[in-house]
């Protein structure tokens, strides 16, 4: 007869069933309080749409058109302003900043537009594109600060510390 292996021992069967149950319900508990708390944090950074405006309140397609490009400008250049952030290690922080205000602008622009209309198509394909553009924008501001900001912040660092060390007239 072979002997019963201590793991599996049958009287402790209910602790390791209490045990299982504890580690799944905390594990569930857990997971719903990160889901509701990521939730929560996207819709707060990302304003729903605007119902459109009244017929007489509707920017012309070209009033619009420029509202476009003016938002784009002021994407593209915070964009390129990323890398002179400093520390570089929180671009990601005060993207999400700017990110948030440029969203509610493009939310208005979108209702004063009126872009459900079968007549603005294209207007409503740049709008779209622009919101997708921006978002590719967010990864690399967040991929910026976690993977390169850190060493762009350490070489600024360095730097800082050669110009010292040369002004006190510590390098040969």
């Amino acid at each position: 007869m072979s002997d019963v292996d201590p793991r599996k021992d049958p009287r402790f069967r209910p602790f390791r069933a209490a045990a299982y149950g504890v580690h799944i319900a905390l594990s569930v508990v857990f997971c719903l309080w990160l889901i509701v708390n990521v939730s929560r944090s996207v819709a707060g950074m990302s304003p729903g749409r605007l119902p459109t405006v009244e017929a007489a309140q509707v920017l012309s397609f070209r009033e619009c058109l420029d509202a476009a490009q003016a938002l784009w400008t002021e994407l593209e250049t915070r964009r390129e302003s990323l890398v002179r952030t400093t520390p570089a290690s929180s671009v990601d922080q005060e993207w999400i900043r700017f990110r948030t205000t440029w969203l509610q602008r493009l939310r208005e622009r979108e209702s004063q537009c009126a872009l459900k209309s079968r007549e603005r198509t294209e207007l409503r394909a740049v709008f779209k594109r622009l919101e997708e553009v921006q978002d590719l924008y967010a990864i690399h501001a967040v991929q910026y600060a976690g993977e390169v900001g850190g060493a762009v912040d350490a070489l600024q660092a360095a730097f800082a510390a050669a110009r010292r060390d040369s002004a006190a007239g510590r390098m040969p």
